[in-house]
């Protein structure tokens, strides 16, 4: 097995897995993604309840984001094989390098920025201007690097690439069976279709179907990680004169 190939398989089996437990996990602790519009009066108490397992768990999904890049370098360098370096394979890789950095700004407030302003809110001799003022910075901070940098953005980006590198795969027979390849690029094309409108027109309905796809895009990459693992392991081959009941000569050390 290819080096890139082992590379792809790890990358995209970790990253999806990780995605999946962080996802699952905020969901039934913490009411992602849900809480995410939620004013700060509502948030920060319910971030200040079990603050260490919310923390963990985003920083697991700046995990799953981050090991994904490993696996777009070495995607684009199988495509590169079968069909040579060209603009649009290094412009759709562009596209999923950048996208997990973005997204990782988003992400990254939930461990670092968070349990301080749900220290002011909540602390007790705080006075209501200044509860008022926390309130505001984290309805603020929530707007930009939730909304528009990490669930806008940096999920566009990923769109892009999720198509990008679909389309390109398109006939990379070497790269993984017709089936998966095919129905990775509609599942691809769903995702981006349902994420685009969703984040400009705050459609709710929009919204739950992106997220339905984007689940089934992930898992389709966590699949797409096992067959490259799979099918890029070689059989080792039995020496000539080495059948059952066949004895070999021995070596006469010359």
């Amino acid at each position: 097995m290819s080096s890139d190939r082992r590379t792809a398989a790890l990358s995209l089996i970790a990253s999806g897995t990780i995605a999946a437990v962080a996802s699952v996990g905020l969901s039934v602790k913490f009411g992602w993604p849900d809480i995410l519009d939620a004013p700060a009066t509502e948030a920060l108490p319910a971030f200040a309840e079990i603050a260490g397992t919310v923390q963990t768990l985003f920083v697991l999904q700046m995990a799953a984001s981050l090991v994904l890049i490993p696996g777009v370098i070495a995607l684009h360098r199988l495509l590169a094989r079968s069909r040579g370096t060209d603009t649009a394979l290094l412009t759709v890789t562009a596209f999923g390098v950048l996208a997990p950095l973005v997204q990782c700004l988003g992400w990254v407030r939930w461990p670092l920025v968070v349990p301080a302003l749900a220290e002011r809110y909540l602390d007790p001799s705080a006075t209501g201007t200044a509860r008022e003022a926390t309130a505001a910075s984290y309805d603020l901070l929530n707007a930009y690097a939730g909304g528009a940098l990490g669930e806008h953005l940096g999920w566009l980006l990923q769109g892009v690439w999720a198509v990008g590198i679909a389309v390109l795969a398109w006939r990379a027979a070497d790269v993984a069976p017709a089936w998966l390849r095919r129905s990775l690029a509609v599942v691809a094309v769903a995702w981006t279709v349902t994420l685009v409108p969703a984040g400009w027109f705050d459609d709710d309905a929009l919204t739950a179907i992106g997220s339905s796809v984007y689940s089934v895009w992930y898992l389709g990459l966590l699949v797409l990680g096992v067959v490259l693992l799979s099918t890029g392991v070689t059989p080792r081959r039995r020496p000539r004169g080495s059948a059952r009941g066949e004895v070999l000569p021995a070596s006469s050390g010359e």
